[in-house]
């Protein structure tokens, strides 16, 4: 986690140079993963990832996987990735691949996930985002607020929060505020006030 605001550049360096010099001296990669904020669409993919833009500045190579869920009833869904950004070669580019479950036939009787290459695309991880993405616009509100209700469980798993920080965090992810509040009901989060100089927090009603 990146001490301080994940939404200013300064805090987002500062917290990841450690984690770049150990992988310097180490001589490994590492992998990073995000999502895109809520209500980017249309925009670069690199300013879409989720928080301030040094994540994706920082990044050697910026890859997107997106999923296009507008396909027939009983067909699987198409998936791609796309290179977004390269520092170390071209950019653009990438390959629709499919999930499938097979057998392992040295062990009977277990399944695994296998990647199904289908083929490569091309043009820029914006134009191939835009294409799925007009495709699946037709998204209900209802799935927004399913998406909404993960990300408040997320943030609230370990403990109240204060309203100020989660209005910060629902913003940098994108979230409209009206929506995060028809989601806080739908979870039956409470809120709460500690005392009259403390301002309101939400926390996870305990189950029992």
């Amino acid at each position: 986690a990146v001490v301080g605001d994940s939404h200013k550049a300064n805090d987002v360096r500062r917290g990841l140079q450690p984690l770049v010099e150990l992988a310097i001296a180490l001589n490994c990669v590492v992998l990073g993963i995000t999502h895109f904020s809520k209500g980017s669409m249309g925009r670069d993919p690199i300013e879409r990832v989720m928080g301030s833009q040094a994540f994706g500045a920082l990044a050697r190579v910026v890859i997107v996987a997106a999923k296009d869920s507008s396909n027939d009833e009983g067909s699987p869904p198409r998936r791609f990735i796309a290179r977004a950004k390269s520092n170390i070669g071209p950019d653009g580019g990438g390959f629709d691949y499919a999930m499938d479950q097979i057998d392992l036939t040295e062990h009977p009787g277990v399944n695994a996930t296998v990647v199904k290459w289908q083929g490569a695309i091309n043009g820029s991880a914006r134009d191939v985002l835009g294409a799925v993405e007009a495709e699946n616009n037709d998204v209900s509100d209802k799935t927004e607020r399913d998406d909404a209700k993960a990300f408040l469980v997320s943030v609230l798993s370990e403990g109240a929060v204060a309203v100020k920080t989660i209005k910060n965090d629902a913003q940098g992810a994108g979230y409209s505020w009206r929506t995060i509040e028809r989601a806080k009901k739908e979870a039956g989060i409470q809120a709460k006030k500690k005392g009259v100089k403390d301002g309101w927090s939400w926390e996870l009603k305990q189950a029992f």
